[in-house]
């Protein structure tokens, strides 16, 4: 996962509604405590097991729920209140850690600023959230600023559309109005970005902001505290799935699995991106540091062109372009199925590759 820097666990939580991807089930809690974690989905993988067993040592074999794992995450938000009609000013050059916990530089890894109303209260919004339930109409409006990658602060004028058309003044402020969006009912995000998060990229923090005809605030100062996550992951109580060693045609198929990691239901044909990783830390070890998957790899192996239901693991390849080799009996593999459209892009499934004896 050398290409991609970016943790298993949410980074692109609010803005990926204008994308779509609905989910129809809430879960449970999750099994295992962990912290700093993700915004979106709650819930756990379930007990029950849909499609043919994986324990038979197979080459080609099914995603099941007890050979997933299990997540959940909650994500706080605290709304700083700002006055209406106004021109604000967003400052984010004290972030030096995102929401996951990871370094960051505020002008260098930041490329776009976002700004989102939302036709929810802060409740509802957070509610939807950790629920994975938000929908594009919830979303009243989205304006971006490119930053270049220099910038630390934005002014509310400086926004244009998600089209990339100039906001004008007489355009902005009327979204800005407690009088047209009552402050009981409507809730702002602002959220600085690596990427565009119009087209998919990853959120690094976040800060909901409410409208108080009686606040005289124009400035709006981000902190490392802005966003506060937690989560909790389950990665010890799956159960491995056994495969022949040393052989990369390996066929994995997930058509008939009822729910996800999430514990919501699996949309079968949502799954966008295949992937295996090697890791030296023994699976307890990647449990600890779930967020950091994507970080401490050895080496990944994806495929991000799925048609259909299952894939032979041959098709996927490196950052090298070299192909998958098939699982050995050192270290940690580690198969992971991808809704990479969904609001919470933590895995959808996630099992143990183990060779047989």
């Amino acid at each position: 996962m050398k290409a991609h820097k970016t943790p298993l666990a949410v980074l692109g939580t609010l803005a990926l509604v204008l994308a779509g991807c609905s989910s129809t089930a809430d879960g449970g809690p999750g099994a295992s405590n962990g912290g700093g974690g993700t915004g979106g989905g709650t819930g756990t993988s379930g007990a029950n097991t849909s499609g043919g067993s994986a324990d038979s040592c197979k080459a080609s074999f099914s995603a099941t729920t007890d050979h997933n794992y299990q997540f959940s995450s909650t994500i706080t938000l605290t709304p700083v209140l700002v006055k209406p009609d106004s021109e604000l000013t967003f400052d984010w050059s004290a972030v030096n850690k995102d929401f996951l916990g990871h370094a960051m530089d505020p002008a260098k890894d930041i490329d776009s600023a976002n700004l989102v109303l939302w036709a929810l209260n802060e409740q509802d919004l957070q509610t939807k959230l950790n629920a994975d339930a938000l929908r594009q109409l919830d979303a009243v409006v989205p304006a971006t600023s490119p930053t270049k990658n220099t910038a630390t602060s934005v002014s509310l004028f400086d926004f244009q559309s998600a089209a990339g058309e100039p906001l004008t003044q007489d355009m902005i402020l009327p979204y800005m109005s407690a009088t047209k969006y009552p402050p009981a009912a409507n809730t702002y995000t602002f959220i600085v970005a690596s990427g565009s998060l119009i087209s998919g990229g990853k959120s690094r923090m976040i800060q909901a902001l409410k409208l108080d005809p009686a606040s005289t605030n124009t400035q709006i100062k981000l902190s490392n505290t802005s966003t506060k996550l937690d989560y909790t992951v389950d990665f010890h109580s799956l159960k491995p799935t056994m495969v022949p060693g040393a052989d990369p045609k390996l066929t994995v198929d997930w058509a008939d699995i009822l729910t996800n990691a999430m514990g919501n239901t699996f949309l079968p044909t949502q799954i966008t991106e295949v992937r295996v990783a090697h890791y030296t830390q023994p699976q307890a070890e990647l449990e600890a540091h779930f967020l950091d998957l994507e970080l401490i790899d050895e080496d990944t192996w994806r495929d991000q062109e799925i048609a259909g239901t299952s894939i032979e693991l041959s098709k996927l390849t490196n950052d090298a372009g070299q192909s998958f080799p098939g699982v050995s009996a050192s270290g940690t593999w580690v198969l992971g199925l991808v809704c990479g459209a969904c609001r919470n892009p933590a895995p959808w499934y996630l099992t143990i590759l183990k060779p047989c004896q």
